[in-house]
């Protein structure tokens, strides 16, 4: 979750506020409705979306503290997480969002159809623009 947030804000201080304004959203309505299919999914869903909200109350482009990024588990040996992070800044947000929930979060391609809210094709379709942008970027 802290990835995600980081990803569009670009702050260690306000990907956390972020958090914590989702997992309140969420609550608020958990007491609401007591049924929730996908959990997971749903929560990515709020998560992502207070994500955005907040990046474009403050439009927030370059970054701040590269340093403050968590490692990320997932990587190619040969390039450091900043070198990583730089990469992907240089892929729009959709395909960035896509391979951050497939390869760092471990989603499922149905899964992040539902938590961006797109049509399960149109993910697999971004998902392969967004490798071959990427494998262009590392060659």
């Amino acid at each position: 979750m802290f990835r995600i947030t980081m990803n569009y804000v670009h702050n260690k201080e306000e990907a956390l506020d972020v958090m914590q304004d989702s997992f309140h959203k969420a609550l608020r309505y958990f007491e609401k409705e007591k049924e929730i299919d996908h959990f997971t999914a749903w929560f990515y869903r709020i998560l992502v979306r207070t994500a955005v909200d907040s990046w474009r109350k403050n439009k927030r482009h370059p970054f701040e503290a590269l340093e403050d990024h968590m490692p990320t588990p997932i990587r190619p040996s040969k390039i450091s997480s900043v070198e990583l992070q730089m990469i992907l800044e240089k892929i729009d947000s959709p395909e960035k969002e896509i391979l951050i929930l497939y390869f760092f979060e471990g989603f499922r391609l149905k899964e992040i159809a539902e938590i961006l809210e797109l049509n399960e094709n149109t993910v697999k379709t971004k998902m392969y623009r967004s490798l071959n942008i990427l494998r262009k970027i590392l060659e």
